[in-house]
């Protein structure tokens, strides 16, 4: 018995290494949520909080909206405890009864801290600019790209973004943002993109 005992205390170590967040790409987040919003808690409940939103990035909803609190874990947790006053941009999926849930849990819920620099959660490396750079990005990325794809048990099948802009402007915009180099750079290397075909028609 003793045996199975140090078997199963010498196993927990590894086994909970086996298990890690699944991430979803800011620019899938981006394109799939419902709403993207600027705001602060006003009310903290036991499984929600109230949110009062102070800009609207992608969507729009009352006021103020109530989202659902995701439960943290091993490897998936928060910078700060939820409260009143704290700022955050939200990537929001719309839930039934008007509740709204942030996508990918930490993923799509970001703190903003009082000198606007913004501290994504445990598992995020990549360093992120202020709030109003991720913003901009945001907005330019919603006007350029479309996300298509099929979906199959939450999996993505045949997943493409189809650009409206030449490879010109874009490289133009990428140099203007932080943010929207960092989606086109960092991200959208792994997956398919599908460019507008401009075509020059000259007058004779």
């Amino acid at each position: 018995m003793k045996i199975f005992v140090y078997l199963f205390l010498l196993l927990i170590p590894s086994a909970n290494f086996a298990f890690k967040k699944n991430e979803m790409a800011y620019s899938i987040v981006i394109s799939k949520a419902d709403l993207i919003v600027d705001g602060t808690i006003s009310k903290v409940f036991e499984n929600k909080y109230e949110f009062a939103i102070t800009q609207f990035i992608k969507g729009k909803s009352p006021l103020r909206i109530n989202v659902v609190i995701w439960k943290e874990w091993m490897c998936d947790s928060r910078v700060h405890e939820l409260q009143k006053g704290q700022r955050l941009l939200l990537f929001l999926e719309n839930k039934p009864n008007n509740e709204y849930y942030p996508i990918n849990e930490s993923t799509g819920e970001l703190f903003i801290e009082k000198d606007s620099s913004v501290s994504p959660s445990m598992y995020m490396i990549e360093k992120f600019p202020n709030a109003s750079v991720i913003k901009e990005g945001i907005s330019m990325f919603l006007k350029t790209y479309t996300f298509h794809s099929r979906l199959d048990n939450r999996y993505y099948l045949d997943a493409y973004f189809q650009s409206n802009k030449s490879t010109f402007e874009i490289y133009e915009m990428k140099q203007k943002n932080k943010f929207f180099k960092f989606l086109i750079d960092s991200e959208l290397q792994y997956y398919k993109v599908k460019e507008t075909s401009f075509i020059n028609i000259r007058l004779e």
